[in-house]
């Protein structure tokens, strides 16, 4: 933690410092001028314009913290809002650098800020920095939640997401170029990408139990290369990239349900379902009422529980990728890009697990596994586009991509199972030493490769400048080979061909009025899953009129559908996207902006499932999986897995200026999802299928001279569902949010 927060305090020492550095070289320049500041600041040279941000925010929240952060996560206290500097060289006789950018936001608190610079001595060098961070509180308390009943004994409701996430993102990258303009050039880069924080998951050993995960990931990426200028118009560009990455995350039994055992000062963890009418995580014994008595103290001790869990999986990958790239446009018809990448990773990932509790249905009282894996990504990745100019009128396009890899891996594990010498008595007061440690040698040697070769060449025709249009055809193939044990031979291997049909059209029959429409017709001969498409087709209309310099409308529709007729799946899906936006400015004054947009998303295929609450439509009426061909005697039940979503949106603002210093916005957004899918737990809410979530805001801002512009802003969000909130807390909430600012820019 000291580390980061010293971190976050030297980038702001940055900003603060180049802006002292730019009030500096204009101070003397400027010190005997009126109040009147001028649109820019001229000193030594340069043209500098700069602007800071600085307010405070407050934030007011009723219901659920767990739904507002995931969404929202604005909290109070004071923030450095923006931050912006550019130094432009008039000249370019300037001894460091030409010209300097640097902006920046979110500073204080926000759960996203950032930092860029851009540096550059024109035909020497150009140097540019970006920092960002990203805050994730992620906790939508559905996300893998058993749904405990309140019928259970005891009741103990899940009232959060068992795979919650609350991480911090810091992402570094810094690019340099010597030479940009020369006939050789240089390029040398390094980024840093750490993920780290808190965050939990799940384990099922038995039961399901919670565990505390500690997230930490690291991703070093190096980079050089260079561009020669073999030929007028035509440059050969070499590349290299060094990628390392660190898995360092690591697994802890985390407390959720605990219970006393009887006659021990011990406690166990019983896991997140807590469901004793279906057995879950045991039966309870008569004449017990419950699984845990009042005294806290567990009644059934032969029950799936936990002592221990921990997991380590230290992973190292190293990947170099080198790529040569060509573009010319030296022929005067013929214009070309081609390109070549070749990567060989090596991965790294020795496991170490220790399981310490009770499995009731195969009385193990305690398992390790341990073993090293390892696995290699060998990639070859091929491009090429060429453009022939038949005529002014006429151009034949065609582009090839050819993508490869192979990623052949080896685990092998060491499991070592502790079961009880006597499994009529098993129980979790079972000592180790009355248990018989048997270990099993587990070798794998698999691969997963695949090919994709793609094609397609397009007739492009510029008929006017009023009218044009494109004719083409995509055709190539997917090769799927799976090794699944090398030992046995044990393999898949699957080829798709695809063969798409392509037509685009555009018209322009006046200066304001633009027509754009593109359909593809993609048809594969073969599926690698079952609910691959084998047939997809896609449409795209989109048009924009400005009947007035101060009147911008703009209209698109988006279809996509895909099916696969399988017996087994009939496969259905679609998504259907209407939107249409309006900017409107008929007085300096005064402006509106309105969007709309409709998404229609579907999705359905045959699924085997098994349940037993008739109560429920989808049992009730659910057909035979047996008697219709499928081969899944645990999922006897047939339904049809259906899942639709309609979301609109549509957002209005209003812009005022009762005055040249004043300007006043209002506006408001709403998202309504409304969707269906079948309901297999009576205690299942369609949570985030069914919800509005309303956004109204406004804002005020003065300029009350001297360069200085005051701010108010204030937000609004709520968030409801439509349907039930199910066994744990609820989901809504609604918070408001106001901000009070001070810019200074010039």
């Amino acid at each position: 933690m000291l580390f980061q927060w010293l971190r976050m305090q030297q980038i702001a020492v940055v900003v603060l410092l180049l802006n002292i550095v730019a009030m500096a070289q204009t101070a003397g320049s400027n010190a005997g001028q009126s109040q009147s500041q001028p649109e820019a600041w001229d000193s030594n040279g340069y043209v500098i314009h700069q602007s800071v941000e600085i307010g405070y925010r407050v934030s007011d929240l009723t219901g659920s913290e767990q739904m507002y952060n995931s969404l929202v996560d604005l909290r109070s206290g004071p923030r450095f809002l923006e931050q912006s500097l550019s130094m432009q060289s008039q000249n370019h006789d300037s001894l460091l650098f030409d010209n300097l950018f640097v902006n920046s936001y979110g500073w204080g608190g926000d759960p996203n800020n950032a930092f860029r610079a851009r540096i550059e001595k024109n035909n020497w060098y150009d140097f540019r920095a970006n920092f960002r961070r990203d805050q994730q509180d992620f906790n939508y308390n559905l996300l893998a939640n058993p749904l405990n009943p309140s019928t259970s004994s005891p009741n103990i409701p899940v009232t959060f997401s068992p795979h919650n996430f609350g991480t911090r993102r810091r992402m570094s990258d810094f690019d340099l170029t010597f030479l940009p303009q020369s006939a050789i050039s240089f390029r040398l880069g390094y980024s840093h990408n750490n993920m780290t924080g808190p965050s939990y998951s799940s384990v099922h050993e038995g039961t399901d139990a919670l565990l505390f995960q500690d997230w930490n990931t690291t991703l070093n990426s190096y980079r050089f290369g260079a561009d020669l200028k073999i030929l007028p118009r035509t440059v050969l560009s070499y590349d290299q990239f060094l990628d390392y990455y660190k898995g360092d995350t690591t697994w802890q039994l985390a407390p959720f349900a605990q219970a006393l055992l009887p006659g021990t000062p011990g406690t166990v963890e019983l896991g997140l379902p807590i469901d004793t009418p279906n057995k879950n995580p045991c039966v309870i014994n008569p004449p017990a009422t419950s699984l845990v008595d009042s005294a806290g103290t567990l009644t059934n001790t032969a029950c799936n529980g936990y002592f221990g869990f921990n997991r380590t999986n230290r992973t190292r990958t190293s990947q170099p990728t080198e790529r040569v790239s060509l573009h010319s446009t030296y022929l005067q018809r013929l214009e070309f890009t081609t390109s070549y990448a070749y990567s060989s990773a090596d991965m790294n990932a020795p496991l170490n697990e220790l399981f310490n509790g009770l499995i009731q249905r195969s009385s193990i009282r305690q398992e390790t596994v341990t073993g090293p894996g390892q696995a290699t990504r060998i990639s070859n990745v091929a491009d090429f586009s060429a453009t022939l100019h038949l005529s002014e009128h006429f151009r034949l396009v065609d582009t090839f991509r050819f993508w490869a890899y192979r990623i052949p891996a080896s685990f092998s594990a060491i499991e070592t199972d502790w079961t009880c010498i006597d499994t009529s008595t098993c129980s979790l007061l079972t000592p180790i030493s009355d248990t018989t440690p048997i270990a099993v040698n587990a070798s794998s040697q698999l691969s997963f490769n695949q090919n994709w070769t793609r094609n397609q060449i397009d007739f492009v025709w510029d008929a006017s400048k009023h009218f044009g249009g494109r004719i083409g055809f995509r055709y190539g193939d997917q090769q799927f080979h799976q090794v699944v044990d090398f030992a046995t031979l044990d393999q898949n291997r699957i080829v798709v061909h695809e063969y798409t049909p392509l037509l685009a059209l555009w018209a322009k029959p006046m200066k304001s009025l633009r027509f754009n429409f593109d359909w593809e017709h993609t048809n594969n001969d073969a599926a690698i899953v079952r609910i691959g498409p084998r047939k997809q087709d896609r449409y795209r209309i989109q048009g924009n009129y400005t009947p007035k310099p101060w009147a911008v409308l703009g209209a698109s529709i988006n279809l996509w559908g895909a099916s696969n007729g399988d017996a087994l799946t009939d496969y259905r899906a679609h998504n259907r996207n209407y939107g249409f936006t309006a900017s409107l400015t008929p007085r300096e004054r005064f402006g509106f902006d309105f969007a709309y947009n409709y998404n229609d998303t579907m999705q359905n295929a045959f699924i085997c499932f098994n349940a037993s609450d008739t109560s429920l439509p989808v049992v009730a009426n659910a057909g035979s999986c047996t008697a219709n061909g499928f081969n899944d005697s645990k999922n006897p039940l047939l339904t049809n897995g259906y899942y639709t979503s309609n979301t609109h949106y549509g957002m209005g603002l209003l812009m005022f200026k009762p005055h040249a210093r004043m300007m006043i916005q209002a506006g408001y957004s709403l998202t309504s999802v409304g969707g269906q899918t079948p309901r297999f737990n009576a205690l299942q809410p369609f949570g985030s299928l069914q919800y509005n979530y309303h956004q109204p805001l406004a804002n005020l801002s003065v300029d009350i001279g001297h360069n200085l512009t005051a701010r108010m802003d204030w937000n609004y969000c709520q968030y409801g569902e439509k349907s039930f909130v199910g066994p744990t807390d609820p989901r809504y909430f609604h918070a408001n949010n106001a901000t009070l600012s001070l810019r200074w820019g010039f």
